[in-house]
């Protein structure tokens, strides 16, 4: 989906907002949940199928869904009292309120990213964009760990320049890539090892058109 409303245009296949300012940034969260309002466009959605898309097979209270929302409002200069946006609809849900047209998307790249990370056996994709890691139970990585800061560290996947991003959000223990102290940004390649506090994570990434694309990955970021 790539759509247009005010200044916006927003565009789903390369998870970008943009705004004649450049663009403008979303927790991945808070951009499926502007994505989904604006694809049901004007139609009110309610709070369960919001929760279905963005939490799926994920019990969270609906405080979640309005610091989401919030989080869109201030993105996009929205008010909740007189919304040019997002209206709320008291005990039923949100619409998108706004004039939106579709467009035609743009050009992607010839392909994305596949992101995760490893830990104890348990996998968490990355989404485009800002990823979180943390003990904060909205965190994208989420670990639930002695050691770990409730913002921890923040892994940015671009898909439009082939690069994956990690950066410490000044945590208490501190995170390492390859045994060295992450100090500002640090870009990632497949198969390598971060430290989060207490955690060892392995990072995994793999370019949907070849393999050998992922092998061009490695030498780039290293």
């Amino acid at each position: 989906m790539r759509a247009r409303f005010a200044q916006f245009t927003i565009d789903s296949e390369t998870r970008q907002l943009l705004s004649a300012g450049g663009e403008l940034h979303l927790s991945p969260k808070a951009f499926d949940l502007l994505c989904g309002l604006i694809e049901s466009r004007p139609k009110v959605v309610e709070k369960a199928d919001l929760h279905a898309r963005i939490w799926p097979n994920t019990y969270v209270v609906d405080a979640n869904l309005n610091i989401l929302i919030g989080e869109i409002r201030r993105a996009i200069g929205d008010s909740a009292r007189s919304p040019k946006f997002v209206r709320t609809v008291h005990g039923v849900g949100y619409a998108f309120c706004g004039t939106a047209v579709d467009v035609q998307p743009s050009h992607a790249p010839s392909s994305a990213l596949l992101c995760w990370v490893v830990w104890n056996r348990k996998t968490f994709q990355l989404s485009e964009g800002d990823n979180i890691i943390g003990r904060d139970p909205r965190s994208d990585v989420w670990l639930d760990v002695p050691g770990v800061s409730r913002r921890h560290a923040i892994i940015r996947v671009n898909s439009s320049n082939r690069r994956v991003l990690l950066e410490d959000l000044g945590s208490t223990n501190g995170t390492l890539v390859r045994r060295a102290p992450v100090d500002g940004e640090v870009a990632l390649a497949d198969g390598d090892l971060v430290r989060v506090g207490t955690v060892d994570l392995t990072v995994r990434l793999w370019a949907t058109d070849t393999a050998t694309a992922t092998k061009r990955i490695r030498r780039r970021t290293r």
